[in-house]
């Protein structure tokens, strides 16, 4: 007597309420899709961050342009009232509460108070630092970043990480050149000559506070993720650093008519292409890992030196080519680490 095969019903569980045929292979199926769709989102961040990298470094190209005619500060406030100015508008051109959900209020305006004061002490460090040595100092934002998020977001960091931020900060030094590296001429912290040692003591603390405080910001909108729209971070930021640029500047006397001239339009650009380069960024970290996300910023480095070559003739030499082969490497290496990771 033969015995006829019931087919197996399984129950899913409460979300379901009912049973289902099980069908083998369904759950692999849906899980390979899962994880295709989670490195699509995450290679499209890490697009993006490179894509902020692009409009930064215009953005520091304009700056340095415009310290010939504003202080540092009212720069960085026409910047952020052109950024809060975007950000409002396409919040409500896109029906989006230009201040977001009311129990996050307190984790947007940190952020944004994360961002204002790290912006202006970078921009005060340039001003009385090298360049080069203002931006190397505050490119140590991404290895902050990266400790950050696996102390508090419990994202990974494992020896490829490790080394791949090593190198990726050596490279960024071997581009800037920092006097303290490469003998330039210029005074360091150990030649106690009147009236630098205080600048440079100064203008390094600053350059790293201003990095520690960036990536502070950086895990926050991780932190919030895609619980807010990326539009919320950029209005927040540029909010905040309007208030307190504006403040500082006129506490300082540091605001110079604006007219309509070349200066002017600097000051316009550099609003519009921060106001970009914050649209990617933040979109970038919400889609991709905080740590490997915030590590392709360093191509900013190599974009200025491609406009060091075509804009002013400035040929690199042994240390540029060899930084900007490891800035490059490096973001590559992460890229191709993370989509083998995923296949596998």
């Amino acid at each position: 007597m033969s015995v006829n095969k019931v087919p197996v019903i399984r129950v899913d569980g409460p979300e379901s309420g009912y049973g289902s045929i099980s069908r083998p292979g369904s759950s692999t199926s849906e899980s390979t899709q899962l994880d295709d769709n989670n490195h699509k989102r995450e290679m499209k961040g890490l697009f993006h961050m490179a894509l902020s990298a692009l409009a930064f470094s215009l953005n520091s190209l304009l700056v340095k342009l415009g310290s010939a005619y504003f202080p540092s500060l009212q720069l960085v406030a026409a910047r952020s009232i052109i950024q809060m100015s975007f950000g409002i508008l396409s919040c409500l051109f896109l029906g989006i509460k230009v201040l977001g959900p009311r129990h996050l209020w307190s984790w947007l305006w940190l952020r944004g108070l994360f961002g204002s004061v790290g912006l202006a002490l970078f921009y005060f460090s340039i001003t009385i630092l090298p360049l080069a040595d203002a931006t190397v100092l505050f490119f140590t934002g991404p290895m902050f970043t990266s400790i950050f998020a696996a102390i508090f977001l419990g994202e990974s960091f494992g020896g490829l990480d490790f080394i791949a931020a090593f190198l990726c900060l050596i490279g960024v030094t071997l581009c800037s050149k920092p006097s303290f590296l490469v003998d330039s001429g210029i005074p360091t912290l150990l030649e106690l000559i009147p009236g630098s040692t205080w600048s440079r003591a100064a203008g390094s603390g600053a350059a790293l506070t201003g990095a520690v405080l960036s990536a502070l910001a950086y895990v926050t909108v991780r932190k919030l993720g895609r619980s807010v729209h990326f539009l919320l971070h950029v209005t927040y930021f540029g909010m905040a650093s309007s208030i307190f640029s504006l403040t500082m500047a006129y506490s300082q006397n540091q605001l110079v008519p604006v007219r309509f001239d070349k200066g002017g339009l600097i000051l316009v650009f550099i609003g519009l292409s921060a106001c970009a380069g914050q649209c990617l960024l933040n979109s970038g970290l919400q889609l991709a890992p905080a740590g490997p996300g915030t590590l392709m910023r360093n191509l900013d480095v190599a974009f200025a030196f491609f406009y060091g070559i075509t804009i002013f003739n400035e040929i690199p030499d042994f240390y540029s080519i060899s930084g900007a082969i490891l800035i490059v490497g490096c973001a590559v290496i992460m890229g191709l680490r993370k989509y083998f990771a995923t296949r596998s």
